[in-house]
């Protein structure tokens, strides 16, 4: 009776009549599909929407770069090779540091020199901090073409050395607990000098990221040549290191409690692979696990489950998780995805969190019960009735890092720009925190990021 009524009409032979019909029919069929498919459908509705909506930026973190970004070294105290003051990569001597790069063994270097509670990874990160500087500083200096043309040399030389490829992957690791050789970080009772197999491929996770943002930056300067070659890395890389260690570490997980760390917690890593096969769908997994792991890691009071808790670290690996969660919400703004305002009211509070007193923090986070767990040895902490795994913690003072954390190079320009948050620039926690980033030379860009969010235009 409802669908004679709505189709009903004057029959005139006449087009404007049957557009009508068959909108009127359109509604119809669509109504029905509603009631037969109930919230699925809208659930579909909604995924088409967003991957319509989504977009990719020309350079990956922005359409234009803010020129005020632009970067600069103020001190040599930093860098594996502190030698260079500007960036410019037709100084030979730079390019040559640079260069040095595929003679390198990130995994040989890490069995020789890390452990669990220390990674000595700069090697790799400084190189893809300064390549990814001198790029972006020459897109505002307009000189791109000059810069590019040199990266991509590198690039491809690295490339064809296959540097990382031979480091620790998930797989291997995978192996080595099947067959009962795996021994976890910390060996899950803060044991600070027990070997670290997990950062070996997140390492290696954040190098193909980081090493992807700047492909991005140069890939219409490619020939076909070397863009083959580039892309066939990037495959190989996201294979055996993004994809599995970013599904591996929570993204997949059911249980999400294991922390927040570089990269997004490698959602940036895939991002910057999605952004290079111009994948959208890519895009919107990477935002839609990204976004669903924050939720379920910001507790009550802007406490982050694991990062907040680890000991002696606790208030300053709270920065780490925080400062990444916030460019994650960064590159979505740029991106066009859908960001719920519970996890910007979870952010704000993760953001004041760190007004308060570190060291009383601290002796809080000493009086919480802690206990082993009887089915694997791990240890775990109590609070709000939730066992927070804390297995990956230090309590020892000496290894104490009372202060927010100084590699979050931009911390309190997220923290203002994409929350209602304020910092307390008072506490000696910012202070420390602004002196090291100033002083000691941490970069000019952000290492765990492989960006810097101040150079997204807004």
């Amino acid at each position: 009776m409802l669908i004679e009524i709505i189709l009903n009409g004057k029959k005139e032979n006449c087009r404007g009549y049957r557009i009508m019909y068959f909108l009127r029919l359109y509604f119809i069929i669509s109504l029905i599909g509603y009631f037969i498919l109930g919230n699925s459908a809208l659930a579909n509705l909604y995924e088409k929407k967003i991957v319509s909506d989504i977009v990719m930026p020309k350079y990956f973190f922005t359409d234009k770069v803010n020129e005020s970004c632009k970067m600069k070294k103020d001190s040599n105290e930093f860098y594996s090779n502190s030698l260079f003051t500007e960036f410019d990569l037709s100084k030979k001597s730079n390019y040559s540091w640079l260069a040095k790069l595929k003679d390198y063994s990130w995994v040989k270097d890490h069995a020789k020199r890390s452990d669990s509670l220390d990674v000595f990874f700069h090697q790799l990160t400084d190189r893809m901090e300064y390549l990814y500087a001198t790029l972006t500083n020459s897109i505002i200096d307009g000189t791109i073409d000059i810069q590019a043309n040199k990266a991509i040399d590198l690039m491809v030389s690295w490339a064809e050395a296959e540097i990382i490829m031979d480091t620790t992957s998930v797989q291997q690791i995978k192996d080595m607990i099947k067959s009962g050789s795996f021994s976890s970080c910390y060996q899950g009772k803060g044991k600070e000098g027990a070997k670290c197999y997990w950062h070996a491929a997140q390492e290696a996770a954040r190098y193909a990221g980081q090493f992807n943002i700047s492909a991005n930056l140069v890939k219409t300067y490619m020939n076909d040549k070397e863009r083959e070659l580039i892309e066939n890395y990037l495959d190989s890389m996201y294979k055996k290191y993004i994809q599995p260690w970013y599904v591996t570490s929570g993204a997949g997980d059911k249980s999400i409690d294991h922390g927040f760390y570089q990269m997004g917690h490698g959602a940036i890593s895939v991002l910057a692979y999605a952004h290079w096969k111009n994948d959208k769908k890519l895009a919107i997994y990477a935002f839609k696990t990204a976004m669903k792991h924050i939720n379920a890691l910001i507790l009550e009071g802007g406490f982050i489950n694991n990062n907040s808790f680890r000991g002696v670290r606790g208030y300053w690996y709270h920065g780490t998780a925080l400062n990444n969660m916030l460019a994650m919400v960064a590159l979505a703004e740029k991106y066009n995805f859908p960001v719920n305002d519970k996890i910007y009211n979870k952010l704000t509070d993760a953001v004041n969190f760190m007004d308060r007193d570190a060291k009383e923090y601290l002796t809080w986070l000493e009086s919480l019960p802690r206990k082993k767990s009887f089915s694997n040895g791990k240890v775990y902490l109590k609070y709000n009735n939730k066992n927070i795994y804390v297995g990956n913690a230090s309590w020892k003072h000496k290894n104490a890092r009372n202060y927010m954390k100084s590699s979050a190079v931009f911390l309190d320009y997220l923290s203002e720009t994409y929350t209602k948050g304020q910092i307390n620039r008072e506490r000696k926690e910012y202070k420390v925190f602004n002196y090291k980033r100033k002083k000691t030379g941490l970069g000019v860009s952000d290492q765990e990021l492989g960006f810097n969010p101040t150079c997204i235009h807004r």
